[in-house]
């Protein structure tokens, strides 16, 4: 792919902002203007089962959002804070947690809430015959659960687990209607197509164009203000602008960048707004801590300090953030650290490392220049990306090859078995943002996710503890540390958190910013949204 010049859409995002993207892209025009008082969103993709324990697509997950709750729920920054539980207790050791449920907790269809719905939720997910998403059940493994009265659940874990109020927020199945489904019954069960949960929307239509919800006026916390909410299911991106363009949908979450042809349709939206909600997630530039010649220490710091990671950002068209670190901004746990070096500096990296330049500027050792190869897969703004660093270091007299495939097949052949210098790619941050899947060396093993290879006892240490303790200051003081030793050890560049532009009526008020840990994450207060009332 040709490197292109940033988009207008992301220039405008880039240089001022949500505002500036608001005047520069849509060219809304005043408050009220074709005011709507529908939520009607174009959503890419049809739901699979409406269900918090099988749901796997966006579409259903978006559902589940609105329409079931848990023990706790997931705040912007990834804290848990109470929903279905009025409070909890954990017992000194960490190991043995007590929920007191809400008394004012209904289904809807008027059944109240029980300990008996927590502790069937928990065995639909022990089952050996668990039809979800394996790393949905995963956290439940060994975990016993007590019903010590109608209102009251324990939970005894086998060893602490400092993100265990997360896990907590599951949200939970109706044992008086399921109860005597089993797990692999579940699968088949028609509750999946017409779900009855807690949440503070309830589903009263679906089939293959669009859901429709209504608001649960029983909702524990308070009945929504915008009484329905329209989900249109659309087959792809230029479906889903296309609705925005026709007026069929005042919202979307866009997923990719919008050409000048969709903008300019656009543009008559004046009823439209738009905010950027930054992802849980971040793009890096892995090195092969245990590969010549990235193995040496001194050479990654060398290399990596010659990225200058704003310039790759600005010109990828992505919306988000430059990086610096493995925890993302708007976290709970995020410290900023990183920060860009002089040219100076870099230099006296680069004679550090023992690799000189020559008086053509090609980078040397021992007469042999360097030439490395990085890896990404085959997208067209991934390899453009990958294309913009090869320059970058092209400056500081290194070679890159880049080599580009599909991303299984990437993941497959050359990340899994580690057979590879630089990769360039995507890491997806869970609500609790623990690195220890990623950076701990007892994931450099096939089976592991730690494709860096990154091993520094003091960071598996505070990784360690960090996953463990149940102290919140502490936890955010270990992963500064690990920070700063992922960046004096070059274990990788993390270049940049991406983002996406969340479009929605302007009349529309009570979107909370918080980080997208998933994209139903944008529903996270959707009791709060209201319209403008004139």
């Amino acid at each position: 792919m040709p490197r292109t010049a940033l988009s207008l859409f992301y220039a405008v995002l880039l240089a001022g902002g949500v505002a500036a993207l608001v005047a520069g892209w849509l060219f809304f025009g005043a408050a009220g203007n074709n005011a709507s008082s529908r939520y009607v969103e174009a959503v890419i993709g049809r739901p699979g089962p409406v269900n918090p324990l099988l749901a796997r697509d966006d579409v259903a997950n978006d559902l589940v959002a609105m329409t079931f709750s848990g023990l706790m729920r997931i705040t912007g920054d990834g804290t848990a804070a109470p929903d279905l539980a009025e409070r909890w207790d954990v017992t000194p050791d960490g190991l043995t947690y007590t929920f007191v449920l809400r008394n004012d907790a209904i289904w809807h269809d008027g059944h109240r809430v029980s300990a008996d719905d927590v502790a069937f939720t928990v065995d639909q997910l022990q089952a050996p015959a668990f039809a979800g998403p394996p790393e949905r059940a995963a956290p439940w493994s060994g975990v016993e659960v007590f019903v010590a009265d109608d209102r009251t659940v324990l939970f005894h874990l086998p060893q602490p687990s400092a993100d265990f109020l997360v896990q907590a927020a599951v949200p939970l199945l109706p044992a008086h209607l399921l109860g005597d489904v089993t797990a692999a019954g579940l699968a088949h069960a028609p509750f999946n197509q017409a779900p009855v949960g807690t949440g503070p929307y309830r589903l009263t239509e679906l089939d293959g164009d669009h859901a429709r919800l209504v608001a649960n006026t029983r909702f524990y916390r308070g009945a929504p203000a915008v009484r329905e909410i329209e989900l249109r299911f659309m087959p792809d991106r230029d479906a889903q602008l296309a609705a925005l363009r026709a007026g069929e949908a005042n919202a979307a979450l866009l997923d990719d960048h919008p050409n000048a042809a969709d903008r300019a349709a656009l543009a008559a939206r004046t009823d439209l707004t738009a905010i950027t909600l930054m992802r849980s997630a971040f793009v890096v530039l892995y090195a092969n801590n245990q590969a010549a010649p990235l193995n040496d220490a001194r050479l990654r710091r060398s290399l990596l300090a010659s990225i200058d990671r704003a310039a790759l950002f600005a010109g990828s068209g992505a919306s988000g953030r430059v990086g610096d670190g493995v925890i993302v901004p708007g976290s709970w746990a995020y410290q900023p650290g990183a920060s860009t070096l002089d040219s100076a500096t870099v230099e006296g990296l680069w004679l550090a490392s023992g690799w000189e330049r020559r008086a053509d500027g090609a980078r040397t050792r021992e007469g042999q220049p360097l030439t490395l190869e990085l890896i990404t897969n085959s997208d067209p703004d991934r390899e453009a990306l990958a294309y913009a660093i090869a320059d970058q270091l092209a400056a500081w007299g290194v070679v890159i090859d880049v080599v580009s495939e599909p991303a299984g097949q990437l993941v497959q052949r050359r990340l899994g078995p580690r057979d590879y210098q630089l990769a360039l790619f995507g890491w997806e941050v869970s609500a609790d943002p623990d690195p220890y899947g990623g950076w701990h060396s007892s994931q450099i093993s096939a089976q592991g996710r730690n494709i860096a290879g990154f091993h520094a006892p003091a960071a598996d240490a505070a990784l360690e503890v960090g996953r463990t303790t149940l102290d919140g200051a502490e936890r955010r003081a270990l992963y500064a540390l690990f920070n700063a030793i992922f960046r004096e050890q070059a274990a990788s560049l993390v270049l940049f958190y991406p983002g996406r532009v969340y479009v929605f009526p302007r009349t529309m008020h009570g979107v909370v910013d918080g980080l997208l840990f998933t994209p139903a994450s944008r529903f996270r207060d959707v009791e709060h949204w209201r319209f403008d009332s004139r």
